[in-house]
C-alpha cells in the first residue's frame, strides 16, 4: 500500500500535516499528532533478497506492541516497508540478471506477504521507490540546500556496499575489511554534496543525556554518549556521483542522494501525519544513522524529534549473524509451514530478553514447542474442555480483561520474554491444580467439581486474553473452543 502524498516544503517551516495536502507551516510547526496516538516504526529493509528471520524479529516486535495497545484502548499506527534504492540494490538486480524496478518490485511483494503470513498487521508499508515519497526527498534537501546546511567538496575514503555507509580506518578489520559484513570496503574519490552534520554535535548530545529523545537501552545510550564526547563529528556527504539507482538531487543531476538520508525520511513520508514517533525499533548495526543522522536532519528542518528509539540486538544461527551477505538465513515462512505462525512468534520472545543478541537453534525451537505449546498450552486446553464436557458443567464464555499489572508493565518496558513467563506461570498453576485436586475423583462431590472446572475455564478466557498479543491464532482457538465447548488440538506433535 503506498503512502499517501506528503506535504510540500514551500516554506522553510513546512512540516508535516495531518492532512497529506499542504498545511500552512506555522500552524503545522505547532501541530503535533494527539496525545493518543502510538506512531511506532521498523527499520525498513533492503530489497536485496528475500525477507530472513531475523526481519521477522523486529516486525513482530512492533505488532506486539501494536496489538497490546490498541486492545488498551489507544490509537495506533504501526509503519514498516522497504528500501530500495541504492548500489548494493541495483548489484543484487544485476546478479540476478533482471532490470532494477522489476527487480524491487518482486521483492517488496515478497516481504509484504511474509508479513500477511506471519500476522504482521501494519498500518502503512512505505516503499522509497513510491513517487510521492522520491519527490518529498528532493524537496527535504532541496530546502536544505535553501537554507545553506548543504555544500559542495571532495570526498575521498572507504564505503562499504553492504553498510551502504562510508567508514574510517579505525572501524573497519585489518584489509580494510567490513566489520559487519567481512567484505573489502571500496575506496571512492569524488566531488559529492555535504550536510553540515558537524554543527549539530553538542545538540545532538544534549537530546540524548536530557532525555529529550530517549534511547534504549541504557549501554546502547552511553555508547553514543561516549562516541559524540571523544572524538568531533564529520560533516555527511549526503549524494552520491557514482551511483545511478537512487532519487537525483534536484539541484545537480548528475548526482543521487545518500540511501540513508533516502531511507530516513520514510518515517516522516510514511507516517501520515502521526507526527513525531512514540517507539522506533531498529538494530543495533544502524543505531548511529538513527541516533545522529537522524535528530540531527531533523533539527535542522524544525521537526520534532521522535519520543523513544528503541535499538535491540541480532539473531544469530550458531553465534553468527542471521544475514542475507553471510547466506545463514532461515525463511520464517518454512517455520511456519511445519509448525504454525504461533510457535514461531512466540519462541522469538520467549527464548531471548527482546535488545540482546540471541542464538536461534532449531532444536530448542522444537523443545518450546513440546514442552511449553504442546504438553502444557495446549494439554491444558484439551484436559479443561474435555472434563467440561463430560461433567456437563454449565459455563458461559465471557471475555476476561482484568488487569495483569505485571504482564501489562512487562509489555510495556518491552520485557516479552518476562511477560511471557508471568503468563506461562498461570499455566503451570493450573496444570498443577488438576494434578493436585483431581476432578476426575470428585463425582460424588458435584459442587466442588463445578467450582474447580469453572476456575479453570475462567482461567483459560485469561491466558487467551493476556497471550492475544504474542499468539493471536491461539488466543483465538482457545476462545473458539470455549464457547464452542469443543476441545481439538492446538499444538499437534510432531515427528521429525
Amino acid at each position: 500500500m503506498n503512502s499517501p502524498t506528503p506535504p510540500q516544503l514551500n516554506t522553510p517551516l513546512q512540516k508535516v500535516s495531518e492532512s497529506p495536502k499542504p498545511a500552512d507551516a506555522q500552524k503545522v510547526k505547532k501541530k503535533s499528532a494527539p496525545a493518543e496516538t502510538f506512531y511506532i516504526t521498523t527499520a525498513i529493509d533492503y530489497v536485496t533478497d528475500l525477507p530472513h528471520i531475523g526481519h521477522a524479529y523486529e516486525k513482530t516486535a512492533a505488532d506486539i506492541l501494536t496489538r497490546y495497545w490498541r486492545r488498551r484502548g489507544r490509537n495506533v499506527f504501526f509503519l514498516t516497508g522497504t528500501d530500495e534504492h541504492g548500489l548494493k540494490v541495483a548489484q543484487a538486480a544485476q546478479k540476478k540478471g533482471q532490470e532494477v524496478r522489476e527487480f524491487v518490485e518482486n521483492i517488496a511483494l515478497k516481504y509484504k506477504a511474509t508479513w500477511s503470513a506471519i500476522e504482521i498487521k501494519y498500518d502503512n508499508f512505505i516503499r522509497t521507490t513510491d513517487p510521492e515519497h522520491e519527490k518529498y526527498v528532493q524537496q527535504f534537501v532541496q530546502k536544505l540546500y535553501d537554507m545553506g546546511e548543504i555544500y559542495k567538496d571532495r570526498y575521498q575514503g572507504l564505503y562499504c556496499v553492504g553498510c551502504e555507509e562510508y567508514k574510517t580506518v579505525s572501524e573497519l578489520l585489518p584489509g580494510n575489511t567490513c566489520s559487519v559484513h567481512k567484505t573489502l570496503c571500496q575506496a571512492v574519490f569524488e566531488d559529492v554534496y555535504f550536510f553540515r552534520l558537524s554543527k549539530y554535535q553538542e545538540k545532538i548530545l544534549d537530546i540524548i543525556q536530557s532525555g529529550k529523545m530517549l534511547v534504549e537501552p541504557v549501554e546502547r545510550r552511553n555508547e553514543i554518549i561516549s562516541f559524540l564526547t571523544k572524538q568531533p563529528l564529520q560533516d555527511l556527504a549526503m549524494s552520491r556521483s557514482k551511483v545511478s539507482w537512487g532519487i537525483l538531487v534536484p539541484w545537480d543531476t548528475s548526482q543521487t542522494i545518500y540511501v540513508w538520508i533516502d531511507a530516513l525520511l520514510n518515517y516522516i513520508t510514511g507516517s501520515r501525519g502521526n507526527w513525531p514517533p512514540s517507539l522506533q525499533l531498529i538494530g543495533k548495526d544502524i543505531f548511529r544513522f538513527h541516533c545522529i543522522i537522524w535528530p540531527a536532519l531533523l533539527m535542522a528542518m524544525g521537526y520534532e524529534l521522535p519520543r523513544k528509539i528503541l535499538i535491540h540486538g541480532f539473531l544469530t544461527i550458531n553465534g553468527e549473524r542471521i544475514s542475507k551477505t553471510t547466506g545463514n538465513t532461515i525463511d520464517p515462512l518454512q517455520i511456519v509451514k511445519m509448525y504454525g505462525v504461533d510457535p514461531l512468534r512466540y519462541f522469538l520472545f520467549r527464548e531471548v530478553p527482546f535488545g540482546q543478541d540471541g542464538d536461534f537453534s532449531v532444536d530448542r525451537f522444537e523443545k518450546r514447542y513440546k514442552s511449553d505449546l504442546a504438553n502444557d498450552l495446549g494439554n491444558l486446553v484439551q484436559r479443561v474442555l474435555t472434563m467440561a464436557v463430560k461433567y456437563n458443567i454449565k459455563w458461559e464464555y465471557k471475555t476476561i480483561t482484568k488487569p495483569f499489572h505485571q504482564i501489562d508493565q512487562a509489555i510495556e518496558d518491552l520485557k516479552f520474554d518476562k511477560a511471557l513467563e508471568l503468563i506461562w506461570d498461570m499455566i503451570t498453576e493450573s496444570n498443577q491444580k488438576i494434578d493436585l485436586e483431581k476432578p476426575w475423583q470428585l463425582e460424588n462431590n458435584p459442587k466442588k467439581l463445578t467450582e474447580i472446572i469453572s476456575q479453570l475455564l475462567q482461567t483459560l478466557s485469561q491466558i487467551a486474553f493476556q497471550i492475544d498479543p504474542f499468539m493471536p491464532e491461539t488466543s483465538w482457538a482457545i476462545i473458539e473452543q470455549l464457547k464452542s465447548r469443543k476441545a481439538y488440538v492446538i499444538f499437534p506433535r510432531k515427528n521429525k
